[in-house]
């Protein structure tokens, strides 16, 4: 298997350590596959009248906050991407999460939105196993900061088990 290890803090903005700290191990790929099965573990105990709950007015649903995490991930993937290919071009990071504004998670179920993020993290993994060490390393920029590939492979990570526990601590624990 493939390693491929964490990221140099000065690849990434200063405050994503808080990501890269949340997820385990020391290989990317198999933190991809772990969180893989632990996101859809929680998916599977999710009873349908609960897809639609939001634990606070103002917040996403469960539904909605899956959508996030694929449309989110979808966006690492892309600035990772761009940076293995060497394209010199400024993503900026979407003010507000524009993106998030329409999810249309009143038409899907928690089935569909979970067959859509497993489809993108599977293409996950296959993107960054098929990286290279200079591919993974070369840092492209959003706004002034620089990021890595590899950062981004681990903010995908981080960002996925922060979500996880969230739905665990503010949406579930009524379960």
């Amino acid at each position: 298997m493939k390693i491929i290890g964490r990221p140099n803090p000065e690849d990434a903005p200063k405050w994503y350590p808080y990501f890269f700290d949340l997820a385990t191990g020391d290989n990317l790929i198999e933190a991809l596959e772990y969180n893989k099965n632990q996101m859809f573990d929680l998916v599977r105990s999710i009873p349908a009248p609960w897809e639609d709950y939001a634990y606070a007015e103002n917040k996403w649903t469960v539904k909605q906050v899956f959508i996030h995490l694929a449309d989110d991930e979808r966006y690492y993937a892309y600035k990772a991407f761009c940076y293995s290919r060497r394209v010199d071009v400024v993503l900026e990071i979407p003010q507000g999460q524009e993106y998030n504004k329409d999810f249309n998670a009143h038409n899907r179920t928690l089935e569909d939105i979970a067959e859509e993020l497993l489809a993108v993290r599977n293409a996950t993994i296959t993107l960054f196993k098929n990286m290279t060490d200079e591919m993974l390393d070369f840092k492209g920029f959003t706004s002034v900061e620089p990021y890595s590939a590899r950062s981004l492979g681990w903010m995908a990570v981080g960002h996925s088990i922060h979500h996880y526990n969230v739905l665990k601590e503010r949406y579930l624990k009524r379960l």
